[in-house]
């Protein structure tokens, strides 16, 4: 597996949990391996933003093409979903909402682009990324068992990558209008393009850091979204492999030899 974060804090859980740790220098980044439950992980920090991710993942997956990747961290949260600091979202697809063309009219979105970033077949991808559904939803329902008991809020829908951070009411409405998402990062949409382009399975679980919308640094929690986000990765890989022969999405994902 490999298992990609902004940042550290957001990753920690999972390094706190491989055995034989070591580390290594792919594409000019050290990337930290070891073993959970038997199976390799590559657990690398990407740094902020699509470009960061993009050259991580790139230089990660020439070098040797993992079974899954498994993005985590923390990302600001929508109110018109419900969602609070904290609470766990998995996405089903991601959107570049700074990919399109303007029209100049006020507060209208972008328009689809007339030409695809990628072709798969008659498929063309654009602004929109969609991710696996049925491995989306099987993390889903096993977050939902794991945290949900204990007054966790956990969710699943569209995430929303952007090279700037929403700072103010009205752009966070026009977004939610707009995209219909439950989460904003900076970096999901570079990795799940990534997926598309090596056609490789992908997984996307955030935690609520903040709400989208006016800039309030008081009203952050970063800690408790790092820590979070850490647990829900790590719960997610021990889970993963444990079902890989059973678990008839998991072991789809695998392909591994009964």
């Amino acid at each position: 597996m490999l298992v990609l974060a902004a940042v550290e804090p957001e990753i920690q859980g999972v390094l706190d949990r491989i055995m034989h740790p070591s580390a290594r220098m792919i594409g000019g980044r050290s990337v930290r391996c070891g073993r959970v439950n038997g199976m390799p992980l590559r657990i690398v920090v990407t740094g902020p933003g699509i470009v960061n991710t993009v050259q991580a993942i790139t230089a990660c997956v020439e070098n040797e093409r993992p079974l899954l990747m498994l993005q985590t961290g923390c990302g600001g949260g929508f109110r018109q979903f419900g969602m609070a600091n904290g609470d766990i979202a998995v996405a089903t697809t991601e959107v570049d909402v700074h990919l399109g063309i303007v029209t100049g009219k006020n507060n209208a979105p972008l328009l689809e682009l007339p030409f695809p970033v990628h072709q798969i077949g008659d498929k063309a991808l654009k602004e929109n990324y969609p991710l696996n559904l049925n491995v989306a939803e099987t993390a889903f329902l096993r977050l939902k068992a794991v945290f949900g008991p204990k007054g966790i809020g956990v969710f699943k829908g569209p995430f929303i990558t952007g090279s700037t951070v929403t700072g103010s009411e009205d752009r966070a409405a026009f977004l939610f209008k707009a995209f219909s998402p439950c989460m904003e990062s900076m970096e999901g949409a570079g990795a799940a393009f990534l997926s598309h382009y090596y056609q490789l399975p992908f997984l996307e679980a955030r935690c609520v850091s903040n709400m989208v919308g006016k800039r309030d640094l008081s009203q952050w929690d970063l800690s408790l979204a790092c820590l979070r986000a850490g647990q829900a990765a790590a719960d997610l890989i021990e889970f993963f492999i444990k079902e890989q022969h059973d678990h008839p999405v998991i072991s789809g994902l695998f392909h591994l030899p009964q």
